[in-house]
Parts: structure tokens; C-alpha cells; sequence
């Protein structure tokens, strides 16, 4: 009767720990189950060491997973683990990596030869050419036993797996309203008929509608800050070879008080040597007002 009491009293208390996380994490104890977990997948992800795995698990190990919500859990005796560590060790030049969330390890003696561990845990993959990214997050609660000297895993429960991480979605601004109607339907005007001189190479009215100064940017070519130099690459490179196309209804104008506008768009070009037409690619103009014309200053072109 008095060891079912002890027991009671030692199970009553552990559950108060597990609640409220109250135990200072800095025993030897602790240190010494922290170090075999990091231990345990150095070798599971790093060093494939599976032999000295023998000095971590006992022969009788188990390991409960839920397998993510909504999936039937499964129990993986020591053999089936030690036969994915290996499987897992061969898919190289697969990387895996698994990491516990800061001060979320927490251990909890129930005896002189057992203990308990809580943990928050991250696993990450990156495959070849690709960048890292998240395939699980769960809970896990280890059970360790000493034999001999030694502290070693005998069971673990990894449970609320999550392992569905949807994509960063990627911020959608409002849709686009001209800030000045008057002033959209002016610059699309004026971009109709800048390209109109770029596809049928009337390269006299297309130097009309550029600035002195003009500044193109190319994230591919650099920086052009020549006129001179751009219209006759454009002679070389575009006439007769190479013609613009606007997505239609993605331009947005923007004024820029005491200078002009800002244009921004999407356009697609086509070759005549070759089929189609290339991806659609973002462009950016500086139109400047002065002395009642509109002029084009600056040019970034993106791909």
C-alpha cells in the first residue's frame, strides 16, 4: 500500500511539473538527457554512426507518432527506427536537419534509473538545388531508463504533428484606381505611341520623346546613360527584328508633384526569328513635364 502511495504522489507531482513547466532546466540530469538528444541526431542526420546508436536506445525502444492530424497513429519498434536512420543516411545528397524550439526541452526525474523529457521539435529537408524548407513541427514525450552507467531511450510519443506548411503568401495590394483618370489616359497615350515608334523603328520620333538626360537600367545589361548610344542599339538590335506587345490593362500611372509621373507595366517582346512571344516582364518610366511636353527621363527594364 505505501509503494502504490508513493507512486501516486510521485505521478500527481510529475503531472503538476508537465503542467506548469516548473522545474528549473539546469540539473545534471537534464544536461545529460539534452546532450544525448543532440547526440541522437547528429548521428540520425550527420554522422550515420548507427552502431553507437546501441549506447542511446534500449533493445525494447518504441516510437508512437500520430502521424499528422487526421492519420492513424503507428508504433515503430527499435529495428523498423534503426532501418529508417539507415534509409535515411543513404538518400543523400538529401539534407535533413532537426532542431528544438529554444527552452522548450524540459526533463523530469520519476526515479533514480527513470526519467521523462518534453520537447517542442522542428525537421527541415533541403534537397539538391533547392532551399531549405520546414516538413514537420511536433510535440514529443521520451521516457529514458539508466542501464548501468548509461541513460538510454526507451520510449517516445510524438504527438499534434504538424506537417502541412503552406507557402508564404505573398502580400496582394489593393486593385489599382488611377489617381488621376485624366492623367492615366494621358501617359497610356503617350506609351502607345513611343512603342508604335520602337516596333516600326521611326527612330526620329522616338528620340523627340526622350530626354537628353535619359537613364536606362536593364537588370540584365546595367546601366545605359546615353542617348546617343541606346538609340542606335536600338537601330542595330530592334528594327525589323523585335516588337513590343502591352499586357493589356496593366499599366498604372502615378503623378510625382512638380515633375511629371511615374508609369509602371507589364509587356511582353517578340522575336520574328523565333515562335511566340517572351515571358511578360515589368517596366518602370519617368515621364517629365515641362514646358508642355512629356518627355521620357528614366527606364528600368526587369525580367
Amino acid at each position: 500500500m505505501l509503494n502504490m502511495t508513493t507512486m501516486r504522489i510521485k505521478t500527481f507531482i510529475l503531472a503538476l511539473l508537465l503542467a506548469n513547466g516548473a522545474m528549473a532546466q539546469t540539473t545534471p540530469l537534464h544536461n545529460e538527457l539534452a546532450r544525448k538528444d543532440s547526440l541522437l541526431f547528429a548521428i540520425a542526420m550527420g554522422s550515420c554512426n548507427l552502431q553507437a546508436l546501441d549506447n542511446i536506445f534500449t533493445k525494447d525502444f518504441v516510437m508512437y507518432h500520430d502521424n499528422g492530424y487526421g492519420n492513424p497513429s503507428t508504433a515503430q519498434p527499435y529495428a523498423d527506427l534503426l532501418a529508417f536512420i539507415k534509409k535515411t543516411c543513404e538518400s543523400k545528397p538529401v539534407k535533413m536537419r532537426r532542431e528544438v524550439v529554444q527552452q522548450s526541452l524540459q526533463t523530469f526525474p520519476v526515479s533514480e534509473r527513470e526519467a521523462t523529457q518534453t520537447g517542442v521539435q522542428r525537421f527541415f529537408v533541403t534537397p539538391p538545388g533547392q532551399p531549405e524548407r520546414q516538413v514537420e513541427e511536433s510535440k514529443f514525450f521520451r521516457t529514458w531508463r539508466k542501464e548501468g552507467p548509461e541513460w538510454k531511450l526507451a520510449r517516445e510519443t510524438d504527438y499534434m504533428v504538424k506537417n502541412s506548411f503552406p507557402a508564404e503568401v505573398r502580400y496582394q495590394p489593393e486593385p489599382y484606381t488611377p489617381p488621376s483618370a485624366e492623367l492615366h489616359a494621358t501617359i497610356v497615350r503617350l506609351d502607345s505611341i513611343y512603342f508604335d515608334t520602337y516596333n516600326n523603328c521611326n527612330i526620329e520620333k522616338m528620340a523627340s520623346m526622350m530626354s537628353d538626360t535619359l537613364e536606362f537600367y536593364h537588370d540584365r545589361g546595367g546601366l545605359s546613360t546615353s542617348k546617343t548610344e541606346n538609340l542606335a542599339s536600338i537601330r542595330k538590335n530592334i528594327c525589323g527584328k523585335v516588337t513590343r506587345e502591352l499586357v493589356k490593362g496593366s499599366i498604372e500611372v502615378y503623378p510625382i508633384a512638380g515633375y511629371g509621373a511615374v508609369e509602371i507595366g507589364y509587356h511582353s517582346f517578340r522575336n520574328i526569328a523565333e515562335p511566340g512571344v517572351s515571358r511578360p516582364s515589368k517596366f518602370i518610366v519617368l515621364w517629365r513635364h515641362a514646358d508642355n511636353e512629356w518627355k521620357i527621363t528614366r527606364v528600368v527594364s526587369l525580367h
